[in-house]
């Protein structure tokens, strides 16, 4: 792709992901970059030109540049020479999308990473009764708008021309880089402009509008980071203490101090219970995970947990992703809890899509594997 006219990107400004927050974000550059990339890249054809194959830049147009071109109806470099063939492209408009509300202000969602670089060593945790970490992100929820691009294209010849827009009329329905940010882009509005000036260069000219629906989440709200970064516990220990000693020092007997954990024992073993289960459904839009006891929340927590699964009256703290990404019940599935299994059943009308045996399906939670 030719030089992003829009920032240049240091290598110092570059950061890694560390514990606790995360730089990140989708800014009104990455939707600028997303669009331009792919239509150089992707949708804009490589015309044949005597043999040759040329490709289409393509350029920002800033102020001066659009004034300039809509006014001489061509792009010139600073030297007077027309550029062709050459595709300009400028952000017009930017609104709230109102056919998807963001519900919260500060509303979030957590996301589970495949990979942790700490799981490198896994047979450690055969030795030290340890499960692998998994990287839990906590990312906002965006704000979505409604982006407007105007285009123009110049090309020599009308034959090149109609392969511009032939191929912008079979373009994909989401722009951008599978690696980062796609949005869906809607082409409309083609204005065909073919100019022959006495004296002048053959010019091909066509206009069209893009509209995108994106969204944006800048990296820090309220001085909050919008991104933020936590493990899952991999063992948790717990000790009693023993005092074998009278109040004045001599040992007098076996004076045992009661222990905090034999009081609140459900609590604490409830509490200190996390395990993870992954599995690929057998069968489209339903899922049954075996060997697997789920546990009961104790009283003291019964009322507080409000976001994990319910079934015949009693409450668990188990969490779904479907590849990687949280959903939830009543919402996005139905769930039937035996005592040795667990079986999910896909909403797919409310999901917009079905579950297949190529999704990864994960659950996390207060649950036990069983023989």
């Amino acid at each position: 792709m030719s030089t992003n006219p829009l920032r240049n990107t240091a290598r110092i400004a570059q950061t890694k992901s560390e514990k606790g927050d995360v730089k990140g974000g989708v800014t009104l550059f990455d939707i600028d970059y997303a669009i331009m990339s792919y239509l150089e890249d992707t949708v804009l054809p490589t015309l044949d030109d005597n043999g040759k194959a040329l490709k289409i830049p393509v350029v920002y147009g800033n102020s001066e540049r659009w004034n300039g071109a809509r006014r001489d109806g061509i792009f010139r470099d600073n030297k007077g020479r027309i550029q062709l063939p050459l595709m300009m492209i400028r952000r017009t408009s930017i609104a709230k999308d109102e056919s998807l509300p963001t519900l919260k202000t500060h509303s979030s969602y957590t996301t589970l990473s495949k990979y942790s670089k700490d799981n490198r060593y896994d047979r450690f945790s055969l030795l030290s009764n340890t499960k692998p970490k998994r990287e839990l992100y906590n990312i906002s929820v965006p704000q979505y708008v409604e982006v407007n691009y105007e285009c123009m294209g110049w090309t020599t010849y009308i034959e090149q021309l109609n392969s511009i827009i032939e191929q912008l009329s079979y373009s994909a329905t989401f722009w951008g880089d599978k690696e980062k940010f796609k949005f869906r882009t809607i082409v409309s509005e083609y204005n065909i402009v073919n100019e022959v000036g006495e004296g002048t260069e053959r010019v091909n000219r066509v206009e069209f509008n893009l509209n995108v629906r994106a969204y944006l989440l800048p990296e820090q709200v309220d001085g909050q980071s919008t991104t933020k970064k936590s493990y899952s516990m991999n063992k948790v220990v717990f000790s009693t203490e023993v005092d074998m000693t009278s109040g004045t020092g001599r040992l007098e007997g076996l004076l045992t101090t009661p222990s905090p954990y034999y009081d609140n024992k459900d609590l604490i073993d409830f509490l200190s219970l996390n395990n993870s289960k992954v599995q690929n459904p057998v069968s489209n839009n339903t899922i049954t995970f075996t060997g697997i006891k789920l546990i009961q929340a104790p009283p003291q927590l019964a009322s507080v947990i409000t976001a994990g699964l319910t079934y015949d009256g009693n409450s668990y703290d188990i969490k779904l992703y479907i590849n990687g990404v949280r959903y939830y019940q009543t919402t996005h599935f139905t769930a039937v809890v035996s005592s040795n299994s667990l079986v999910i059943t896909f909403l797919s009308a409310n999901l917009g899509f079905s579950v297949t045996s190529t999704d990864e399906i994960t659950i996390t939670g207060k649950f036990i594997d069983i023989v």
